[in-house]
């Protein structure tokens, strides 16, 4: 699925949404918290800046990232390159679960070698802990506007560091540096 907010001058970013405990929601009918297609969680998160941005969205895949497949970052990947094909000057930011972030990072890290990559999540859903989703999102976006190299980076916890710099800290709920 991929949809396309254009402001007149905006800064172009190419958002990516697989889901993850960011997009989770609660279904009251068997009480889980699921990641379910079209969660409005990033979109309603950039609205106030919807006149500043020039969003190519994108949700090739949606599932928890202890889910995630080989299979589905190749979809991943296709659907990316052709974002990136129609604006190769377009920073990239990546929603993904935390659990296996790292592994869709490396692959991306070979499929996009001149592109900037930041990959974002939280560790609460955004139906639950709209803070920790809103940070994160924002230090993803506003760290890509400062034109960094071209490489894959993680924004988590308040922090952004090259991929493999930042590990998960299960027992505090954070993101530290390694």
């Amino acid at each position: 699925m991929t949809a396309r907010h254009v402001s007149s001058e905006g800064f172009e970013v190419i958002v990516v949404d697989t889901g993850g405990t960011f997009n989770k929601c609660y279904r009251p009918v068997d009480g889980q918290l699921v990641v379910e297609a079209g969660s409005p969680a990033a979109r309603e998160i950039l609205e106030s800046a919807r006149d500043n941005l020039d969003v190519d969205w994108l949700q090739p895949v949606c599932k928890d990232s202890l889910e995630m497949t080989d299979a589905d970052r190749e979809v991943i990947v296709a659907e990316l390159s052709a974002a990136v094909g129609r604006a190769p000057d377009a920073p990239v930011v990546v929603i993904h679960g935390t659990d296996t972030l790292h592994l869709t990072g490396e692959v991306l890290a070979r499929a996009f070698p001149e592109t900037c990559v930041v990959l974002t999540g939280a560790m609460r859903p955004y139906e639950i802990d709209r803070v920790e989703s809103a940070l994160n999102l924002g230090l993803a976006v506003g760290f890509v506007q400062s034109r960094p190299a071209a490489g894959v980076y993680v924004a988590m916890s308040g922090l952004v560091r090259p991929l493999g710099r930042l590990v998960k800290d299960r027992a505090a709920g954070l993101f530290r540096p390694d």
